[in-house]
């Protein structure tokens, strides 16, 4: 009896649970549908959240999913642009993020700060019960600001405590989906020195193709292989009524019927985030555009996303052979199946390699004085051990300095290593303004930051590449967009300014009304200031604005006109 009553209480305790979980109010009243999923392979990062579409426009009411206070309003040119945070009484935090604007309630506060700060950026922290909202409250509308790439709303669970972002579609059952992952290929890389696939010691792609209820490589049923070996998986998914491609939740895979690999993004640290550059294959991305996924993990990779503690590589000798299997689901357990056989091959004969350049290992700190220029690479910058080319061309005389390359930018680094550029005398009248610049393979310049210090131009980066000196003189650019007749705003509802720069970028701008600040909101994607007339105070009759705008190496430009309210 005793356990009856025992199993009656866990399974109410479960119930329990899983209806709080999927008892948040959905953050609008329009059919959801995914354009984004949580832990989405995105540039250096995870997505942390589900975008959720808006028929390609802004203004939607966003809803608070459940009783809670506001703990943080962050607004930004960039990232999220308008975003709102609420905790809740569930141990959960809210996210809302690429707003238009605030509900009334919250923008009056947010507005009273931006003046009293004199900045459109902003940033505010709230304690419990000092802003609280109702479930189902409007507490914004959808949008478009920061770095997004067209209207939805970004849309995140956390957890209060850890601020750890949690899969939102754990929490709901109201969003379909019916489609299983579709595995697009995968790829063999030979680890060991001994080691070859299909005969050559070169990593091989296999793509697939789907049949008798599962996917196989295409063409091959058996693949040849020999040593130490890794392997990697292309996989995406689509939710249903959805074309937008999005990530899966879970990936295993099993040799001769015993799991060797596991991974499970059901939640994980801003903290580790990046390391997602590790469990992809960063070249192959940056070669081709494909994104695989490893199953074997290198040693710096430090996600907390494996289930199998293992770093899984398989040591296949000649005539063994191995049933290999990928079982693949999304967060709605839709499932799909890889099958491939792996077969021993003979040895590959290769002759050893002698390397020129010098042979970095992952775990160790380098300061190398070399060719004019240092460079210090922190420990634990690489994800596993690489060869770092260094070289420097003076041939190209157009520019400043002579070209240094650092390493291959196929290769990625999780920390910031510093380099400095020796500046040559010929410079120093404008040591202000010099930078560092980068060079495409067509020898197209870009700005990398960088500043002058002791006779170097130094940066930190976490970007390998071929890089020079150069200067930024030129100030940025300032006009107004589609000003009126005479500058008469009488029937207008905001007065744009458009700003830009060619080369370092916007770092401050301020724009004045009669000597007074004024609030001016920034989209950086547009290049654009907007200042609404509902937020900024202005005579009846003439009145004068003053834009200033300042780029990252301190050129400065002034703008001003007469406009008629």
């Amino acid at each position: 009896m005793g356990r009856i009553i025992n199993l009656i209480l866990l399974v109410m305790l479960v119930n329990g649970y899983c209806s709080a979980q999927s008892d948040f109010v959905l953050p609008m009243k329009i059919k959801p549908v995914v354009s984004g999923s949580f832990a989405e392979i995105r540039s250096n990062h995870f997505h942390s959240g589900l975008d959720l579409t808006t028929n390609g426009k802004t203004g939607y009411r966003i809803y608070a999913s459940d009783i809670g206070y506001v703990s943080r309003i962050k607004v930004s040119s960039g990232g999220y642009g308008k975003a709102i945070y609420i905790d809740h009484p569930s141990g959960h935090t809210t996210v809302y993020a690429h707003l238009e604007r605030y509900s009334n309630k919250i923008d009056s506060i947010v507005k009273l700060r931006q003046y009293e700060k004199k900045s459109f950026g902003i940033e505010l922290f709230f304690k419990k019960g000092e802003l609280t909202v109702d479930r189902g409250e409007v507490v914004g509308y959808s949008g478009n600001s920061g770095s997004s790439g067209g209207p939805h709303l970004h849309y995140e669970i956390r957890d209060k405590a850890t601020q750890k972002p949690t899969d939102p579609m754990l929490f709901r059952s109201d969003i379909p989906d019916d489609v299983k992952p579709q595995i697009q290929g995968l790829k063999i890389y030979p680890l060991s020195k001994d080691a070859s696939v299909k005969g050559v010691d070169k990593e091989k792609y296999y793509p697939t193709v789907h049949y008798d209820g599962q996917f196989h490589p295409k063409g091959w049923k058996e693949l040849r292989v020999h040593g130490e070996i890794g392997i990697g998986v292309q996989v995406l998914d689509y939710l249903s009524e959805s074309w937008r491609k999005c990530g899966v939740k879970t990936i295993e895979l099993f040799a001769n019927d015993s799991l060797v690999y596991a991974s499970d993004v059901e939640e994980f640290s801003f903290a580790e985030t990046r390391y997602l550059n590790a469990h992809i294959d960063y070249a192959e991305k940056k070669r081709t555009g494909k994104v695989i996924q490893r199953s074997y993990i290198l040693p710096n990779n430090r996600l907390s996303i494996y289930k199998v503690k293992e770093r899984y590589s398989i040591k296949v000798l000649p005539n063994q052979r191995y049933k290999m299997k990928y079982i693949i689901k999304d967060v709605t357990g839709n499932t799909s199946i890889l099958e491939f056989i792996l077969v021993g091959d003979q040895p590959y004969r290769k002759e050893l390699k002698t390397y020129d350049n010098k042979r970095l290992k992952y775990n160790q700190h380098y300061s190398i004085d070399t060719l004019g220029m240092k460079i210090s690479i922190p420990s634990n910058s690489l994800y596993e051990d690489a060869e770092l080319l260094v070289h420097r061309n003076d041939s190209i005389t157009e520019l400043l300095s002579p070209v240094y390359t650092i390493g291959d930018d196929h290769i990625p680094m999780h920390k910031l290593m510093k380099v400095e550029l020796p500046v040559p005398d010929s410079l120093l009248a404008w040591k202000e303004k010099l930078c560092v610049i980068g060079l495409t393979a067509s020898n197209k310049t870009y700005y990398r930051g960088g500043k002058f210090e002791e006779g170097f131009v130094k940066m930190s980066t976490r970007n390998f590449g071929r890089i020079a000196i150069g200067i930024d003189t030129i100030p940025p650019k300032i006009r107004l967009r589609k000003a009126p007749a005479s500058n008469n705003y009488t029937s207008r509802k905001s007065i744009e300014v458009l700003i830009s720069d060619d080369f370092s970028g916007i770092d401050h701008f301020e724009c004045l009304i009669n000597g007074n600040w004024a609030l001016f909101e920034y989209d950086g994607k547009r290049s654009l200031l907007s200042g609404a007339f509902k937020d900024i105070d202005t005579n009846k009759g003439e009145n004068e604005l003053v834009v200033k705008v300042i780029d990252a190496k301190g050129n400065s430009s002034e703008y001003k006109t007469k406009f008629i309210r």
